[in-house]
């Protein structure tokens, strides 16, 4: 199925959920969605469904996913698909389980490519990049390539892998150093066995102007691509869903500036001690749209 087609397809979908959940009155949002009615996000070929734990609202699921399918012949893989359940649920479980007739499933799962989490991600949770890059440098070992060609490798595909990644999560220091340690053994022996760099690794990272190689430093790649919701966040996105998340349940009276980095989860966290390390960036950046914008730097409260 192409995209455009399946976004179609869903809008179908979530227009005979809300139906059934305006109609029938039986349905509880979850708590942490009822303040924006959130109760469904599809992307790709999968679909997530966000409830209270109770039988109403998951037997309109049940029935909403039933009517879907009579409408359009699609139905729910159920070899596929997971019922996941806190830990307050437990005594209803079975009860919800026999509704769906889903699996029992338990973070954390892989969605779109990513884990989904209820902790910190761990090393373990990242191996999937390792595999991946030590999969594509094994398919190259039987190759006669030059320096240059190794190099335009790690800049073209190597590089690549671990960027979906980063726009996600901030990645733990021992990943990175990994994943390092796997570009620099490619690009000196041509494989993943170790040997003698000739130059370090932060040189190599430099640009070209600069006597590098121009290859991207994975730290920086990663705290470049995370501060993107930051500013996401402080030019305040109406049109994601995630950022209108995140006011009502992260910030509610606070600010971005003001957040205590004690509270939240461990992926927020991380976010708002990069904020810490960002902040005289974000500054800069806004003093220069105020210049740009109506020629000063000085707001109602003085000079910025």
């Amino acid at each position: 199925m192409s995209p455009f087609l399946f976004v179609l397809v869903m809008e179908v979908l979530t227009l005979i959920l809300l139906q059934r959940i305006e109609q029938n009155g039986g349905f509880s949002f979850h708590w942490k969605c009822e303040a924006i009615q959130l109760f469904q996000l599809s992307f790709a070929d999968d679909l997530l469904l966000f409830s209270k734990a109770d039988p109403s609202s998951i037997q309109l699921f049940k029935d909403g996913l039933t009517g879907f399918a009579e409408l359009s012949g699609l139905q729910a893989n159920l070899q596929k698909s997971n019922l996941i359940l806190s830990r307050s649920a437990a005594a209803s479980r079975d009860t919800l389980l026999a509704i769906l007739d889903f699996q029992e499933g338990h973070l954390p799962l892989r969605y779109l490519g990513l884990p989904l989490l209820a902790s910190r991600l761990s090393i373990s949770d990242c191996q999937p990049i390792l595999r991946k890059i030590e999969a594509r440098i094994k398919d190259w070992e039987g190759v006669m390539l030059s320096f240059a060609g190794r190099v335009q490798l790690i800049k073209s595909v190597l590089s690549a892998l671990q960027v979906y990644w980063a726009m996600a999560f901030i990645l733990p220091k021992h990943i990175i150093k990994e994943i390092e340690k796997r570009l620099r053994n490619f690009l000196w022996r041509g494989n993943l066995d170790g040997g003698y760099a000739k130059v370090s690794w932060q040189q190599i990272c430099r640009p070209v102007s600069e006597g590098g190689l121009g290859i991207r430093d994975i730290h920086s790649l990663n705290k470049g691509l995370m501060s993107r919701h930051l500013w996401r966040i402080i030019m305040h996105d109406s049109t994601s869903i995630w950022v209108t998340w995140i006011f009502h349940y992260r910030l509610q009276d606070s600010s971005i500036w003001t957040i205590r980095t004690q509270t939240g989860t461990w992926g927020w966290r991380k976010l708002i001690r990069l904020r810490d390390s960002l902040d005289h960036m974000f500054i800069t950046r806004l003093v220069m749209a105020l210049h740009f914008l109506y020629g000063t730097t000085h707001g109602t409260l003085g000079a910025l």
